[in-house]
């Protein structure tokens, strides 16, 4: 028990009670992002660009790397495994009799 003394606490109808709980998911605040991301941010002289593409633009000469991810997927991560000295890696496999198997 957190309050051994029994002390302190809630008390019925306290108002700091939050009988809703945390909210589940996002949804109103996603939505909130997406319409502010579509509005007008800069005007220039050749287009009106939206708060994203300022942003991406942004992002394409900070982080080129994160823009390329967004834009086309993960850049994938080759693993390679390989033994001492680059040699073949051997693995060993020994079952519940105790065989051994290659």
């Amino acid at each position: 028990m957190a309050n051994p003394t029994g002390k302190g606490g809630f008390k019925p109808r306290d108002p700091r009670i939050n009988r809703k709980g945390r909210p589940k998911t996002f949804d109103k605040l996603r939505s909130l992002a997406q319409m502010i991301a579509v509005e007008d941010g800069i005007t220039t002289d050749e287009a009106i660009l939206s708060n994203v593409e300022v942003i991406l633009r942004g992002m394409m000469k900070n982080d080129p790397k994160l823009f390329l991810e967004i834009a086309y997927g993960k850049v994938p991560n080759p693993i390679e495994l390989s033994g001492k000295d680059g040699k073949s890696l051997i693995i060993e496999w020994v079952d519940a009799e105790g065989d051994v198997t290659d």
